[in-house]
């Protein structure tokens, strides 16, 4: 009985922060299939679009625990609570993801990125081996999910909440 209760409060959470890790998992495979994981001439393309994609996804799962828990009618401060469970969920998975798309996916990623910017001649092989690595992504897609989901979430809360702050304080 209390374990149905806990699945059934948090369970849009889970498919949600399910669903946006195998987005993640599946735009990676995108751009390598794309050839952007050996060419990073549209690098930042793929970024623009890789978070446009995330931040998309984050506002569905919003309507969607709106619709179906809440039956349309939150507070900012349910709303809010929703999003940063969502993102903790989210930044716990985040080093999965990494390992999958950097490990199984493209593999070779990162010594492609290296010889990319040393043909540029941007930078000694040494100086890129230390910001292009597994360990770096990681810390790196913990602390964007982290503040990204946290901005995001205070701004979906925000324009989606429909009661009014006295109904909140009761």
């Amino acid at each position: 009985m209390i374990q149905n209760i806990r699945m059934e409060k948090f369970g849009i959470e889970i498919k949600w922060a399910a669903i946006i890790t195998l987005a993640l998992c599946t735009w990676g495979l995108i751009e390598k299939k794309m050839g952007w994981h050996s060419d990073f001439s549209n690098i930042i393309i793929s970024l623009l679009l890789q978070y446009l994609l995330i931040i998309l996804l984050l506002f569905i799962a919003f309507i969607d625990k709106k619709k179906n828990f809440y039956n349309n009618q939150w507070t900012f401060k349910q709303a809010f609570k929703f999003g940063l469970f969502l993102t903790g969920l989210l930044t716990i998975l985040n080093p999965l993801a990494q390992y999958i798309l950097y490990e199984s996916i493209s593999p070779d990623y990162f010594e492609n990125i290296i010889e990319y910017q040393l043909a540029k001649g941007r930078s000694t092989r040494e100086e890129l081996l230390s910001i292009h690595n597994i360990d770096l992504k990681i810390r790196e897609g913990v602390t964007n999910t982290l503040s990204i989901g946290v901005i995001f979430t205070a701004m979906f809360a925000f324009i989606l909440k429909n009661k009014t702050q006295e109904n909140e304080l009761k």
